[in-house]
């Protein structure tokens, strides 16, 4: 049976008892989805198929259509069953009729955008507790009601009093949902609806999906001038760090180098030098110019990246000699004095394209453009005497922008700097790859004030339509705790943010170099609420869902913001998104397996540090709890994971660092040990941290994947 009204229409297969949902342009949004059982508290449990073939008749209105589909009851002497599907402009409501105090459970798939649904976000749509949440592959939890397909900014949402559950489905290779109504008369409804333009209307911004195919695929991570060493960047250190970063970071997924401002200005004078400007590299500081550094840096493995301010110039370079009628005002600030005129058609035709093709000349592959926000306010202040007065500032700005991009290309990697205000971050997205959140965060008050609240304001936007860059990592010791520096590594990495290094790196201790070789390459996360919402300056509960074909866990780093010592609680299904059930809960930086938990755990945090744990179902079958790689704990390393039954053997294929002791902790059922020694175990080196908890240690030889396994054998009575 078909029926159609406006967008929407419903197919009931009589045979079968299941039903799907169509939405114009975008095919089948939900199939082979109906009642999978009926629990009745009076009577025996029941599916559709137990009341033989329904009958169905369909009402027609001017606003609406509702086709039902009735199961007799008579026969068996129950209440009668029946679906009506109601079809309205605004989606698909189902009610489900009979006896008010049986719990209905549904089952289905559902589907959405025309792509491979591994790329289709599980998300929720009206925010959902306390935490700041990031998934790693297509993960979903108990707070998310709709998909959203990054393709068309559109959505389609699932509401019901119910209990409704996503979860992807790895065989079918799509999601899949369970709706539960618990008996309860006022869950019998279920409503679909297709939501169109999300991003657009939820931020106010023209949307514009990131493009997947720029010069990094997952977030950039490499050592950055300005935060390091400021003025005393040049040549010499950048060559010296680029070594060290190739040395000792390098196989732990460092990729990048950025050359910041410091090229072509030598102070904050704004009033610059005769020798150097936008166009000529400082000659003392970068000896034998900014090609060869860039070639250099590439020598060592890693992508060249280049600070570029094209609206403002310290001096009269030889452009603004030829046009002084592109200057739109002169202005000593911290960048410089000449601010240009964004409209002029010297500007876009000939100055900039001068200027932003320059680093793609030299061999940089990224840019990282400065000075826009005071060129916006410049812009503001001198509108009616620009070139083009008929133009906004948004306009002028977007303008220059995509004229900046066309002489890039469109895969080149471009970020945008500094997002200090909504303005900006409109801006950025309606043609950057990515763009800083927020000013400079060197001391731990600007660490809260500009990447945590700004992340909480922005996160949503993370590479569905602009890579969120929180500014440098800065973890030494004059501006920071070694708590404060794991608190400031461990939430870049696990919300999956681009990682700048600022450090001046052969100064730091091999303490502090430890948190990075934990926390790099940061998790290619994305967002999973579509919300802006604020930090209370206390508390972040940072919850990291991983999905993947053979894993399933979350990643928890609770963080203290505050200079005082804080003990929390955290709650699995409030908190974390959790289904009720078992679940094993392990500290990474204290290698402590805390036990097994039900409803919460306690925890205790030192001043302004983090904890990051792992925690997994309890299942009846041995499972990695944790790897010592890194702290998402097997959700970058693991790439293979099998579990042989028959053989009691747990195979598995890591990526690691060789020469670096790699650490597995396994779960097991209680009948299970692990037997080291000569039954297919390839490391005996064990340790038991609870009776059913074990770490097991190997020493892979050679960085890249390597082969591991860990026997079992029954426990002996």
């Amino acid at each position: 049976m078909y029926v159609n009204f406006r967008r929407y229409s419903v197919r009931y297969d009589l045979e079968a008892n299941t039903f799907s949902i169509f939405y114009d342009g975008m095919g089948e949004i939900v199939r082979q989805a109906g009642v999978r059982e009926i629990v009745s508290k009076r009577e025996p449990q029941v599916g559709l198929q137990e009341y033989g073939k329904p009958t169905v008749s369909i009402a027609r209105e001017d606003t609406a259509v509702t086709m039902t589909v009735t199961y007799s009851g008579a026969e068996m002497v129950r209440q009668d069953v029946s679906l009506n599907f109601r079809l309205e402009k605004g989606g698909v409501t189902l009610f489900v009729g009979g006896e008010g105090t049986a719990s209905v459970r549904f089952a289905g798939l559902t589907h959405w955008g025309d792509h491979d649904q591994r790329n289709t976000m599980a998300v929720n749509l009206h925010g959902a507790g306390r935490s700041l949440r990031s998934a790693y592959g297509p993960a979903a939890s108990i707070f998310d009601n709709a998909l959203f397909d990054r393709d068309t900014d559109s959505a389609v949402i699932f509401e019901t009093a119910g209990e409704f559950r996503l979860r992807y489905d790895w065989e079918k290779e799509c999601y899949g949902f369970t709706l539960d109504t618990r008996g309860w008369d006022f869950a019998r409804a279920f409503h679909v609806r297709v939501k169109k333009h999300v991003y657009e209307d939820a931020f106010d911004i023209d949307y514009k999906k990131l493009n997947p195919n720029t010069t990094f695929k997952t977030p950039p991570v490499g050592w950055m001038t300005w935060y390091s060493v400021q003025f005393d960047a040049g040549e010499k250190t950048v060559l010296e760090n680029t070594a060290w970063q190739e040395k000792y970071l390098k196989p732990y997924g460092a990729d990048t180098i950025w050359v910041d401002w410091e090229w072509y200005h030598r102070d904050f004078s704004s009033h610059g030098a005769d020798d150097l400007d936008m166009y000529h590299p400082d000659p003392v500081s970068y000896p034998h110019g900014l090609k060869y550094v860039a070639d250099k840096i590439r020598e060592a493995g890693f992508i060249p990246a280049l600070w570029v301010g094209p609206t403002c110039d310290p001096r009269k370079n030889e452009m603004i000699e030829k046009y002084p009628e592109t200057v739109m005002a002169r202005k000593p600030m911290w960048c410089g004095q000449y601010f240009l005129d964004v409209t002029h058609p010297k500007f876009l035709e000939e100055m900039l394209p001068k200027m932003i093709a320059q680093p793609k000349e030299w061999g940089y592959q990224a840019v990282k453009w400065d000075c826009l926000p005071d060129t916006a306010n410049l812009c503001d202040a001198c509108h009616d005497t620009k070139y083009d007065s008929a133009a906004t500032t948004r306009q002028a700005m977007i303008a220059a922008f995509r004229k900046a991009r066309e002489v890039l290309g469109p895969d080149y990697y471009m970020l945008y700097c500094a997002g200090v205000s909504e303005r900006d971050m409109d801006f950025a997205c309606s043609v950057f790859d990515a763009a800083r959140i927020g000013g400079d965060i060197f001391r731990w008050e600007e660490f809260i004030t500009q990447c945590v609240d700004k992340v909480y304001k922005y996160y949503m936007l993370h590479t569905v339509v602009c890579n969120n860059d929180p500014d440098n990592v800065v973890i030494r010791e004059k501006f920071n705790t070694y708590d404060q520096a794991v608190t400031r590594a461990a939430l870049v990495s696990l919300l999956g943010l681009p990682f700048t290094l600022g450090d001046n790196l052969p100064d730091l201790p091999e303490d502090r170099v430890e948190i990075l070789r934990r926390s790099i390459p940061p998790v290619p996360a994305h967002p999973m609420d579509v919300r802006s919402t604020a930090s209370d300056h206390k508390t972040v509960v940072l919850n990291l869902a991983v999905e993947k074909k053979d894993m399933r866990f979350n990643v928890a780093d609770v963080i203290n913001l505050t200079t005082q010592e804080s003990t929390l609680r955290v709650d699995l299904r409030s908190d974390l998104g959790l289904e009720a059930g078992e679940y094993y809960v392990y500290d990474y930086w204290n290698r402590e397996f805390l036990g097994t938990f039900r409803d919460s755990f306690q925890i205790t945090l030192r001043p302004c540090a983090s904890r990051i744990f792992a925690v997994h179902r309890v299942e009846d079958k041995p499972q990695v709890l944790s790897t010592s790689r890194h702290i998402a704990q097997g959700a970058l390393d693991i790439t293979a994971l099998t579990y042989d039954a028959e053989k009691r053997v747990l195979t598995g294929v890591s990526q690691a660092v060789g020469g670096e002791p790699y650490e597995v902790v396994v779960a097991m059922p209680q009948e299970l040990r692990v037997f080291g020694e000569g039954n297919h175990t390839t490391t005996n080196e064990l340790e038991y941290l609870a009776d059913n908890i074990c770490r097991c240690t190997f020493h892979p030889e050679q960085n890249g994947p390597f082969r591991w396994e860990i026997a079992f054998t029954p426990r002996t009575r």
